[in-house]
């Protein structure tokens, strides 16, 4: 389609945006919970299945969708005109909006978090503890510690990058006939689709609307990378860094 490309022309509709958003967080889950209690069987800690699954199913499902994609457009596997939304931002716009990302996400999730625990012990409490706790299944604080580092390469930067392109750079910008309800219908599904923390419905609904606004009002999905990757490096270093110094957060 080269430099005519419309991506107006290439709308998605909203059954099919519906599965889009929620089959690759079906897939997840049922590998998740195929594998975890295997591999916390054997000593490893509860994020270690989840960063297994992030990196070996999430990411090749999206990048396998993505490509073929540009299959589909170009002919030939590649991203062109499959991620949108990259208009051309000052320096001083990508800082603003990236502090005025993290300070919002920051604000919704902070007050969410103690509704998140209330609800894992009144209304999950069903579900085995790994599903929740990153460091359960070992009391090796060296090995939690090494888990949490990968955790700052997969969970902190891979995910993260995978998602914002799939979702709001490829899923959102084909959602444009819903208008101003684009961004909150694709950041509600997309909180959603994290099927592995039901309790924190809440807060990545709320996050994912918006991520999904920012992006949408500037039209640059980077700024969903920056924000995102930031915000999840900063989770994962920080667990990290508890883990090396053994102060006991995973209980």
């Amino acid at each position: 389609m080269g430099n005519t490309f419309d991506i107006y022309q290439d709308q998605i509709t909203l059954k099919k945006q519906l599965w889009y958003h929620f089959y690759m967080g079906i897939i997840f889950l049922a590998v998740y919970i195929l594998i975890s209690g295997h591999l916390v069987d054997m000593g490893y800690p509860g994020l270690a299945p989840l960063l297994l699954v992030e990196l070996l199913v999430l990411t090749p499902l999206a990048t396998t969708h993505l490509l073929r994609k540009g299959k589909e457009l170009n002919g030939r596997y590649t991203l062109k005109n499959v991620i949108a939304y990259t208009e051309k931002l000052s320096v001083g716009q990508y800082i603003k909006w990236s502090l005025i990302g993290m300070l919002a996400c920051l604000v919704v999730f902070i007050p969410l978090y103690p509704i998140g625990l209330w609800i894992k012990e009144n209304i999950f409490f069903w579900l085995p503890e790994w599903y929740f706790d990153p460091g359960f299944g070992s009391a090796n604080l060296s090995l939690i510690a090494k888990v949490f580092f990968l955790g700052i390469f997969i969970d902190g930067i891979i995910g993260p990058l995978v998602e914002e392109l799939f979702f709001r750079g490829y899923l959102l910008p084909r959602m444009a006939y819903l208008k101003k309800w684009a961004p909150i219908l694709n950041g509600a599904l997309f909180g959603l689709y994290h099927f592995w923390q039901p309790h924190n419905y809440m807060a990545t609904v709320l996050i994912g609307i918006i991520l999904s606004w920012i992006v949408w009002k500037k039209k640059n999905v980077y700024l969903g990378i920056i924000i995102h990757c930031t915000l999840n490096t900063l989770g994962a270093l920080a667990g990290f860094l508890a883990a090396s110094e053994g102060l006991p957060m995973f209980r």
